[in-house]
């Protein structure tokens, strides 16, 4: 058969310079023709007979062959409209998948996206049990952002996969919608496509967990919330369930009850309680987060990125004796360790864990005082020119008196695009303000902004300082400015909303901005500790007791631990308040709010 395709494109040539695209065309053809007989060559026998002979039971006959030709010739010519009619009619009348993924293929080069939709549907009308057909209709349907066809082809894909591997789909639905723009069109998909295996009997966790995250996305935390109840309570040990639960921590305090009553079952997954530990971290709960890595590391005391993050956190707790432990357990197991060759030949992830722990070993003498030895563990690292390294040199020197030095030290880190300055200018104001430079750092802040004008974030940090700096006429302007440029963005309303609530002035508007940024940013506990916050101040103390006490469990942040001792106190909970207030200063013992609030009060702790 080749060399008949030959012949016959020798004779379609109308002058030598088409050669190369005829040839091209020529092995199309091939591919299309064999994959026309498969039954012919599944059973081909291991023979010398010619190529000819042993193709004679090919669905493809001469009228085929040549609509097939001019298609592709339509094709190739640039008349992709007539070649898109041509194979779906081919299509259609043969029932063949090879020619319905050719008329997709036209059409998707041509952007004709309807078309191509035409072709996966008429597909799927002549082969209903077709998983190849509903796979395509689903992938132009997400290509197109068309969320309100998908989700009946996507049910019928899952239903037509062997029944064991159906759970496993149902999980990856989450990712395979996270393309779409519209985050609740998604999650309605994934509810449609999933309530066969939500309601059944005996439901599947995957499918409520697939719900969870869906809505998670879409930002309904409280439906996220039920989905992860439901999973929970279907598989008390799912690990995605478990992760659900986690990642709504943040803003449903109640998942914590969930997640705390899965590791405390038989054998909770480590994974889940590691995660678990690193979410206490960054909730500032360190006490909580040592531990969980404790209980962890008890089970498996191998785990050397487990001691890491324990060391990390045990110096945020300023226990550097007890971090030094955690590091040299780790250094132990990293040198124990016998490197294994990658399974391919691709370059492997770089292992930056050490250098993570020379980190934590400068923070630790820095901790006791040892500016020396702190520097000398910085010298360590792979790279020192590095702007994370040079901030924490440049800190070391400052507190040796060195503040020049180290300001140079930034300034010196080199930049390999524009926007490496940026950085570099708001390093050097975070280690102007930790030194209490603070009209320096507001010079710094402001040196940037003009040279990158158009930066939300860069401006909100300059309208902090300001009001630190009491300049809130400045600060006003700021934050305002940060809001046109990036009016989704909850930080900039909160910080006004709250300034005016701090300082007891326009508390209509200040209850108008927090609103805003809660709105946008639902159950944040810093949103919703400013909201508390100017509750007292209007004198509606039950309703901010309430919102700090929400606030307060979620993210247990010295600034909202002072705010609710202020209010307790304020109504006569003085030892609370005093526990509280307590618990902040063994976090943060230099935070300006609780230093203030306590001056002011004239409480001794």
């Amino acid at each position: 058969m080749p060399a008949l395709i030959a012949t016959s494109l020798d004779a379609t040539r109308p002058h030598p310079g088409r050669t190369r695209k005829l040839s091209t065309l020529s092995a199309t053809l091939w591919v299309a023709f064999a994959l026309l007989s498969p039954q012919a060559r599944a059973e081909e026998p291991a023979t010398d007979t010619p190529t000819t002979e042993r193709f004679q039971n090919s669905r493809m006959d001469g009228a085929l062959f040549y609509q097939i030709l001019v298609g592709e010739l339509q094709a190739r010519g640039g008349e992709v409209g007539s070649a898109y009619q041509i194979y779906l009619e081919l299509a259609r009348r043969h029932r063949n998948p090879e020619l319905f993924k050719r008329t997709i293929e036209i059409a998707l080069q041509a952007r004709a996206g309807d078309q191509a939709l035409t072709a996966a549907k008429a597909w799927r009308q002549a082969q209903p049990q077709s998983r190849d057909a509903a796979e395509y209709q689903i992938q132009i349907l997400l290509l197109m952002g068309r969320s309100t066809d998908l989700a009946e082809p996507l049910k019928a894909f899952i239903q037509l996969a062997a029944t064991p591997q159906q759970p496993q789909l149902i999980a990856a639905l989450p990712r395979t919608l996270s393309r779409l723009p519209d985050r609740k069109a998604a999650a309605q998909v994934i509810d449609e496509v999933t309530q066969p295996w939500r309601l059944r009997e005996p439901a599947l966790a995957e499918a409520w967990v697939a719900s969870g995250e869906a809505w998670l996305a879409a930002k309904d935390n409280a439906r996220a919330l039920e989905a992860a109840r439901k999973a929970h309570s279907l598989q008390p040990q799912s690990l995605s369930a478990g992760l659900l639960a986690l990642n709504l921590i943040d803003t449903q305090p109640q998942a914590e009850e969930l997640l705390r009553r899965q590791l405390s079952r038989p054998d909770p997954s480590p994974l889940l309680r590691l995660a678990f530990a690193r979410k206490l971290a960054g909730l500032q709960r360190m006490s909580d987060a040592a531990h969980q890595l404790e209980i962890a590391l008890a089970a498996q005391p191998d785990d050397a990125g487990a001691w890491l993050t324990l060391a990390a956190v045990q110096l945020e707790q300023q226990h550097p004796d007890q971090a030094e432990i955690a590091l040299n357990k780790f250094m132990a197991l990293k040198a124990s360790a016998t490197p294994s060759k990658p399974p391919s030949t691709t370059e492997p992830e770089p292992d930056t864990s050490l250098d993570q722990a020379y980190l934590l070993l400068s923070q630790m003498e820095e901790q006791r005082g040892q500016w020396n030895k702190a520097l000398g563990w910085l010298q360590r690292l792979d790279k020192t020119d590095n702007l994370l390294v040079q901030s924490h040199r440049a800190r070391l020197l400052a507190k040796q008196g060195k503040l020049d030095e180290g300001r140079a030290a930034i300034r010196g880190v080199p930049e390999s695009e524009p926007r490496d300055a940026l950085g570099k200018y708001q390093t050097e104001a975070q280690l102007l303000r930790e030194m209490d430079h603070w009209e320096e750092a507001f010079q710094v802040l402001g040196e940037a902004n003009q040279r990158f004008p158009d930066d939300a974030d860069l401006i909100y940090d300059q309208a902090m300082v300001a009001e630190h700096l009491h300049k809130f006429e400045a600060m006003e302007t700021l934050l305002r400015k940060a809001i046109q440029l990036k009016p989704d963005n909850a930080n900039p309303y909160n910080a006004l909303g709250y300034s005016l609530a701090d300082r007891n002035v326009r508390l209509d508007e200040a209850r108008q901005l927090i609103d805003k940024a809660l709105a946008l940013r639902p159950g944040d506990p810093f949103i919703t500790d400013s909201l508390g916050w100017l509750e007292f101040r209007s004198g509606r103390m039950t309703e901010a007791l309430s919102l700090l006490r929400q606030a307060y469990q979620v993210r247990q942040d010295a600034e909202i631990a002072t705010h609710l001792g202020e209010v307790l106190w304020t109504q006569g909970e003085r030892d609370e308040a005093i526990r509280v207030w307590r618990k902040a200063q063994s976090r943060d013992a230099k935070n300006a709010a609780l230093l203030e609030a306590l001056k002011r009060l004239n409480v001794q702790l």
